[in-house]
């Protein structure tokens, strides 16, 4: 009886994620880009106000993490609501511009580093991108998509209704998802020996408990993917970090790292580690300085839940 009230909950959660998501659709397409601002905000700053939320929970622990878990109570308190603010109003813009795909130009830029990786790409240099969860990178996507970067997406494995409907509407704009799995990765391998790129999260952590990789991130082990540095071996291309951030005016920037070249090992396992956390520890960097947008919504560090 108690499994099928679980499974029951679940489904609820699952139709109302789908439904909410569905509702941003509309209001992307009927309200002004200020008041759809505004209203997303404060929904979302309303969310990020439930303490008992899971993902309030991952957010305030992460959070703890990567401020040093030197924060006073009154500020870690606030964060949520700032992370889940900005996050809404991330998901607003989104669908706002996917029906106004001219306007998009306007309130978007590149750094240099970014724009090297664009050249990479349209000149069939393979290349691995890794994103943290960043302010509005599904925006960043599509942007690049309208740019006719073409790049195959390693997507979260098994996704759930929500995310599958949003994996249906990516491939509907013409971007290339692939959940990962054994079929995605031996495309991606494909794709990269033929001069493609590839593009993933970075920090994200993975379902199981019992990774046999467990890479440090702010200086403690996680369920982190690794897969994307061993590809990046295999293939002889460079790793590049991509960070969408949000910049004054509601405007946004694609920032990028430099070219990380994955360095060799006698031993597999400890080149994996290794090269894995060269790319993590220059991705910090670009997580601290827009902690506020990281809406990384679920525990990397589920030891620090509790906080």
């Amino acid at each position: 009886m108690q499994g099928k009230r679980n499974k029951t909950s679940a489904l609820s959660s699952l139709l109302g994620q789908n439904i909410l998501t569905r509702m941003a659709v509309l209001l992307g397409k009927i309200l002004p880009r200020r008041t759809g601002l505004n209203l997303a905000s404060l929904i979302g700053s309303q969310i990020g106000r439930l303490k008992r939320n899971p993902m309030v929970k991952a957010i305030r622990a992460n959070q703890w993490v990567i401020h040093g878990q030197s924060l006073p109570e009154e500020d870690l308190d606030e964060l949520p609501p700032i992370v889940f603010s900005s996050a809404a109003k991330c998901i607003f813009d989104y669908f706002y511009f996917l029906s106004r795909p001219e306007k998009l130009h306007d309130i978007v830029d590149y750094s240099p580093q970014a724009k090297t990786a664009f050249d990479r790409i349209w000149n069939k240099e393979p290349c691995v991108i890794v994103c943290p969860h960043t302010s509005n990178f599904d925006l960043m996507g599509y942007a690049l998509r309208l740019l006719d970067i073409k790049i195959q997406v390693l997507s979260f494995p098994n996704p759930n209704a929500s995310y599958q409907f949003q994996n249906q509407l990516r491939k509907s704009l013409d971007i290339n998802v692939t959940p990962m799995g054994f079929g995605a990765f031996r495309q991606a391998r494909i794709r990269l020996r033929e001069g493609g790129s590839i593009l993933t999260g970075l920090d994200r952590p993975l379902n199981s408990n019992h990774e046999k990789y467990q890479p440090k991130f702010f200086g403690y082990e996680t369920n982190l993917p690794v897969f994307y540095s061993r590809m990046a071996k295999e293939a002889n291309a460079p790793v590049m970090i991509m960070a969408a951030t949000s910049q004054p005016g509601e405007k946004y920037c694609l920032e990028g790292s430099e070219l990380i070249w994955m360095e060799s090992s006698g031993n597999l396992e400890k080149e994996i580690i290794h090269n894995t956390e060269r790319v993590l520890q220059q991705a910090e960097p670009f997580i601290k300085k827009c902690a506020d947008q990281w809406a990384m919504f679920y525990p990397i560090w589920p030891q620090f839940l509790g906080v």
